[in-house]
């Protein structure tokens, strides 16, 4: 269930007035070890719902309501899925505070033992996450494009090359959309040991332009996802899209987190 642990996407460019739907597709490698597979993404954003489709090692997607408040995690290797709710991540986010808090008021020895602990059970404390913008520019697809490093430290865990093509537009009731979702991952994945592929996909800097028509993920210094742009549409996207299919076991994610 590592991928239903872990999904992660970030925010759209700037908002600009384009009331239009936008879906984007990638294709290019996954790695892990020394095992190199064929990866796609969809990624499918519109007002009010958000549709990322991933396969690659693993298979899976992320549907976000945000009428309903609702975050679906979808496993397709399993056809397993769990569901993410405003009070769910508002819980997360008070349960790591309290720690933080239970945390400062221990003996310096006492803490040091319950941070090993904790680093041990949920990856621990890591650097704070930052985008390094660099003056190399490159042609994707025909696009030109900036890259953008994602660094936690000294560490490179993504990177990105940014286009501000007027093609990538959306509206800013589009983009809203994507923070709203990505307001519901922020708290969620600082409870997980270790973030895959899919949580490190597809992040990049909403605070200033560009859209990614590269992708990539990075571990230990080496390369692990790699997605270049295929194609972008604004035809009309199935409503089904954004559902989770018919036949997938929900799962609880309170038992997960308790790891039952």
């Amino acid at each position: 269930m590592r991928t239903l642990v872990s999904i992660a996407l970030a925010a759209l460019a700037l908002p600009v007035p384009l009331a239009a739907q936008l879906t984007t597709t990638y294709s290019g490698v996954q790695k892990d070890g020394g095992k190199t597979v064929p990866a796609t993404a969809q990624f499918s954003v519109q007002e009010g719902k958000i549709a990322m489709i991933m396969t690659g090692l693993r298979s899976a997607r992320l549907l976000f309501d945000q009428k309903a408040e609702l975050l679906h995690v979808v496993s397709d290797d399993d056809k397993k899925y769990f569901d993410l709710d405003k009070k769910t991540v508002g819980e997360m986010s008070g349960m790591m505070a309290n720690m933080q808090a239970q945390l400062a008021k221990m003996p310096a020895e006492q803490r040091a033992m319950a941070e090993q602990m904790m680093k041990s059970a949920m990856g621990g404390k890591q650097p704070e996450f930052a985008y390094v913008r660099t003056n190399e520019k490159l042609n994707v697809s025909g696009y030109e494009c900036t890259r953008v490093e994602g660094m936690r430290g000294s560490d490179k865990i993504t990177e990105y090359c940014g286009s501000t093509s007027s093609d990538f537009k959306i509206s800013g009731d589009e983009r809203q959309t994507l923070l709203d979702m990505q307001g519901y991952l922020r708290n969620f994945t600082i409870t997980v040991k270790s973030a895959d592929e899919a949580t490190r996909a597809f992040q990049w800097d909403y605070a200033t332009d560009g859209y990614p028509v590269i992708t990539r993920c990075f571990r230990n210094g080496q390369m692990t996802l790699d997605l270049k742009l295929d194609s972008l549409s604004r035809q009309p996207i199935p409503s089904s899209l954004f559902e989770v299919p018919k036949g997938y076991q929900k799962m609880d994610v309170n038992s997960m987190m308790k790891g039952e």
